[in-house]
Formats: structure tokens, C-alpha cells, sequence
């Protein structure tokens, strides 16, 4: 198995990262500080959040965007190993 470049290692390891973070890590952060849900008069539960839902969305947009960047490039860029097919 090849070694990885360090442009390869920020697409593959900071795309995960950033999903990672956006997902889980925000997630628990939402759950440990015990962000409210107030019912409003009509039963319906408001939202209320600690971070921000847009930041949230960016931080997992931006790592599904860097791993997209990495498996274009690497398409692009390295020709297939197995060539008699």
C-alpha cells in the first residue's frame, strides 16, 4: 500500500474530522449542556439551539466537500493499478 501525501491526509483526515464534528461532536456538545425545548401554546416543540444550525450544516457541507476534492483528484490523478481488464 502506498503512503499518503499530505495533500491526501487533509482531504481524507480533515473531511472526516469535520463530519465527525458537526455530527457527533456538536451533537453531544447539544446534549451535555442541555440545550431547552420549550412547548409552544400548541404543543409544538421550539428548537432551541447552542450552536447555530447553519454552522453545523457548513462544518458537515465542508467535510463532504473535502472528501469530494479528494477522491476526484485522486481519480484524476493515479491511474488504475490493474490494467488487463
Amino acid at each position: 500500500m502506498s503512503q499518503l501525501t499530505t495533500m491526501e491526509r487533509v482531504g481524507l483526515y480533515g473531511g472526516g474530522a469535520l463530519i465527525l464534528i458537526g455530527t457527533v461532536g456538536m451533537g453531544l456538545l447539544e446534549i451535555i449542556a442541555g440545550a431547552p425545548h420549550p412547548v409552544s401554546g400548541e404543543g409544538q416543540v421550539v428548537h432551541e439551539t447552542l450552536i447555530s444550525l447553519s454552522v453545523r450544516s457548513y462544518t458537515i457541507l465542508l467535510g463532504l466537500l473535502l472528501l469530494a476534492a479528494y477522491g476526484i483528484t485522486n481519480l484524476a490523478t493515479k491511474p488504475p493499478e490493474d490494467t488487463s481488464i
